[in-house]
């Protein structure tokens, strides 16, 4: 499992990513949202989601009082997954950050801070985006998949 944690300034807002996370991180993923003041159906969604063991999935939660994201990606089957997943879920941030700092979407700035998070992210996830790669360091495809 991968965590990053990073701080945009220019808007006063921390982003903590988690990357191909297991079932046996629901706990930790789980009690960050708590402090971030996620609401009871929002940690109950959050709690079955992240214990299914499902792969290619991943779930995004903004906490105005906290000013962070948090950006969860689940294990995938295969490296076009994981991109898809970590794109989706930037999106998602994206969606739920912008009004709480200001950014209209569709605009430049909003197109320039979506690069910013993925530009912030690709380090966590660049070993994994070749399915060559992923095999050669013990990665399967499919339902037993790596990263």
């Amino acid at each position: 499992m991968i965590r990053h944690t990073f701080h945009v300034r220019e808007h006063d807002w921390t982003f903590r990513v988690y990357i191909a996370l297991t079932e046996y991180w629901a706990d930790e993923i789980l009690g960050h949202l708590w402090r971030l003041g996620a609401p009871m159906p929002v940690m109950k969604s959050a709690n079955a989601n992240l214990r299914s063991g499902r792969l290619n999935g991943g779930l995004t939660y903004a906490s105005p009082s906290e000013r962070e994201t948090l950006i969860v990606v689940a294990k995938t089957t295969t490296a076009a997954e994981l991109f898809n997943s970590v794109v989706h879920e930037i999106d998602h941030a994206c969606m739920f950050t912008f009004p709480l700092v200001g950014i209209t979407p569709g605009t430049e700035e909003a197109a320039y801070f979506k690069g910013g998070l993925g530009r912030e992210i690709f380090p966590m996830i660049q070993p994994y985006l070749c399915d060559c790669c992923r095999r050669k360091m013990g990665h399967k495809k499919g339902p037993n998949a790596g990263v």
